[in-house]
């Protein structure tokens, strides 16, 4: 971390005392949007597996259309990963960001393609949770 040991020990104590307080009191920070990509891929990680895998730039080669990527999803994926994507997209859905963030959370999820006409990328992974689930 960049820290001596003295630094270190203070740091642990702030973070102790800050869970602490959060356990005893029962208060913990309202969710909020990740915002570095290493954040948004440890918080959805099956839904950049999807995104990244099925509606990268080659998507137009290997599917013609979006929703034959979804099925190909749902046709080669467990189906315990299906239930966690979905999950994941409500869990996304559930943090209710407006459209300008939903084209930035797919995009660091990895989609590289536009949702089909006529969805924004909100209504287009609302779409998919319906589907899958």
């Amino acid at each position: 971390m960049g820290l001596g040991d003295a630094e270190i020990q203070g740091w642990l104590t702030v973070l102790a005392d800050h869970l602490r307080r959060s356990i005893e009191e029962g208060e913990a920070p309202r969710p909020s949007a990740p915002v570095t990509h290493w954040e948004w891929h440890a918080r959805f990680p099956e839904l950049g597996q999807l995104l990244g895998g099925w509606f990268s730039q080659d998507m137009p080669d290997e599917f013609d259309h979006h929703d034959a990527a979804v099925e190909d999803y749902r046709g080669t994926t467990d189906l315990s990963l299906i239930a966690k994507v979905v999950g994941e997209l409500r869990e996304l859905g559930a943090l209710g960001l407006d459209e300008s963030e939903c084209a930035l959370a797919v995009a660091e999820l990895g989609m590289e393609v536009d949702p089909p006409a006529p969805y924004s990328p909100g209504a287009w992974l609302a779409l998919i949770a319906q589907r899958l689930g």
